[in-house]
């Protein structure tokens, strides 16, 4: 019961009865005392509303509850190692142990991120049980700080069936969910997700590596990228921006995935390759900016502004602001952070200052650079912030200031654009 499992039962709570289970005791504890294990906006009122109409609970007794069901859902946020390979020991375990008590009345949806295969693999041990038993694969479509609203009113949604006589019944379970509805196989369902997320990936990269050329040859990327996405034959919603690359642990999982089904198979996935490439290099973007502004960083003090995977969570897993201060080891730079939804150490980066306002974080610091769009970080007082630090320069890495009226004594660097600052 993470983030995908929360935003799951608040969701299909307005139609159907849920019960949420999870491994961990502690976590169903806090559920049934309505205490959120994550934050996304919406989420807690939502879950409280379904609870308080008797319409879910939760519970750490999975067999007792897989036993009592019709549906049973698995939502785990399958875990990424260093090298984003997914971890599905979570969802194997589960069905395991909910093997041995399925009826024939039982269908297993299954929305954590799977390898493709895995799911035709997971029937084969369910149905080695009971061959009347199938599973749907529905791949999420979890979108951090407006999770809500994605899987209620998405354009569409895959469904991978392991037989097309449960089609009705997964039409139920979704019946108060908009948009198209895609049904196909297992491996067609597993793959769909694997080739969106490879290909925002690589439009991703195609972004960073556009972006530096038009810093060095004068051209402003925010509106070469403008026009891209005006072209019918792009999208206006295409992933084309300026910026810092992607995070580990969703795209560079499904990147991975590729890549070694490729090897496996023997063959080349050449682009796939370039893609992960290029986007390792990227994360040395900041470092390679602080130090043609800077000089060397030994003994400078660097303030980034946000820390969270996405503004509008205080999701820190695979964050790609934490990825980037990982780049500054070794540089000999002092580092220190703000972030509105991080007011404690963290665990991970022990090194890291976490400081509670933008002002002290940027206190006698020698730039300040913005990782995370927090909406807030616009309306600061950057001429009142600046004054206190022993060099005025802003990194802005997310160009959430471009247009923002800037004092004159500040240097400004935007990403792909012309800069104030050169």
């Amino acid at each position: 019961m993470w983030h995908l499992g929360c935003v799951t039962c608040a969701c299909l709570a307005k139609s159907h009865e849920i019960v949420g289970c999870d491994f961990d005791e502690k976590t169903i504890a806090n559920l049934s005392l309505g205490k959120m294990p994550i934050f996304e906006p919406g989420l807690e009122e939502e879950i409280h509303a379904a609870m308080d109409k008797g319409k879910l609970r939760f519970s750490g007794n999975i067999k007792e509850a897989a036993k009592s069901s019709d549906i049973i859902y698995i939502t785990f946020d399958t875990p990424v190692d260093r090298n984003d390979n997914a971890d599905i020991t979570p969802i194997q375990k589960t069905v395991e142990l909910i093997s041995e008590m399925l009826s024939d009345r039982h269908i297993v949806i299954i929305s954590s991120q799977l390898p493709i295969g895995t799911s035709r693999m997971l029937l084969g041990k369910l149905q080695a049980k009971n061959k009347n038993v199938e599973i749907c694969y529905t791949p999420e479509n979890l979108r951090l700080g407006n999770a809500l609203c994605a899987f209620m009113h998405p354009t569409r949604t895959v469904f991978g069936l392991s037989s097309p006589r449960i089609r009705q019944a997964v039409e139920e379970v979704f019946a108060g969910i908009e948009g198209e509805r895609l049904f196909m196989d297992l491996e067609s369902a597993e793959m769909s997700k694997h080739a969106l997320n490879s290909y925002l990936a690589t439009l991703i990269s195609f972004s960073g590596e556009i972006s530096d050329l038009c810093e060095k040859s004068g051209a402003n990327a925010i509106l070469v990228m403008d026009a891209l996405r005006k072209e019918k034959r792009v999208s206006p919603d295409a992933p084309l921006s300026p910026g810092l690359g992607f995070g580990g642990g969703t795209l560079a999982r499904d990147v991975q995935v590729l890549r070694s089904l490729g090897k496996e198979n023997g063959l080349s996935t050449i682009l796939l390759d370039s893609v992960i490439g290029a986007n390792k290099e990227r994360l040395n973007y900041v470092q390679r900016r602080l130090c043609e502004v800077l000089g060397k960083l030994d003994g400078k003090t660097i303030a980034f502004f946000g820390l969270t995977y996405k503004p509008g969570t205080d999701t820190l897993r695979r964050s790609l602001a934490l990825e980037v201060i990982d780049s500054l080891k070794g540089s000999g730079a002092t580092l220190r952070a703000h972030d509105p939804a991080i007011l404690a150490a963290v665990e991970t980066h022990p090194q890291l200052q976490i400081f509670t306002s933008a002002d002290a974080a940027a206190a006698g610091a020698d730039a300040i650079v913005i990782t995370t769009a927090w909406e807030e970080f616009k309306s600061l007082d950057y001429a009142y912030i600046c004054q206190k630090m022993h060099k005025p320069v802003i990194i802005d890495a997310r160009n959430i200031l471009l247009g923002v009226p800037l004092a004159k004594s500040i240097s400004y660097y935007g990403v792909g654009v012309t800069n104030a600052g050169e």
